[in-house]
Formats: C-alpha cells, structure tokens, sequence
C-alpha cells in the first residue's frame, strides 16, 4: 500500500494519464487481489479510498480533470483484475 500511495501521489502531479509506474503497479495489485479472491468491488473500493486521501493531502487544482484520472484508473485496475 505505502508503494502505491506513492505511486498516487506521483500521478496526482502528472494529471495527463496513468504514469508507467502506476500502471504496473495496479496490474500487480490488481493480480494480487485475484490471487486472494479479493472480490473486484472490494478492490475498487480499496482504490478509491486511497486515491481520496492522497488528493485529501495535496487538494488537487482541478477538480474534473482529478475525476477523469481517478476514472480512466479505475477502468485500468477493472481492465488489470480480469487480464489473463
């Protein structure tokens, strides 16, 4: 957790799209949680929880485009928990 949060913080700084760390990093925890029968809502719910208190800390400029990233990583870790 403590890398992705890291990783969060980082994209929070780059609004543009999902960062390269942060996008392999959701397809390994994405991975994980299907390992562990962690069910993909809960995953979700995990994601944004995480994703809210690192915007909390650093109260982004941009509120809509802030949404249309957390969105666009939502639908990769959706997209990362049923890959193949």
């Amino acid at each position: 957790m403590k890398e992705l949060r890291s990783a969060l913080t980082e994209q929070m700084k780059q609004p543009n799209g999902p960062t390269p760390e942060l996008a392999r990093l959701l397809k390994r925890v994405a991975a994980e949680a299907r390992q562990n029968n962690i069910r993909p809502e809960e995953l979700l719910v995990i994601f944004k929880q995480l994703w809210n208190s690192v915007a909390e800390s650093l109260r982004p400029q941009n509120a809509e485009q802030h949404e249309r990233v957390r969105q666009n990583l939502v639908t990769l870790c959706i997209q990362a928990y049923y890959a193949d």
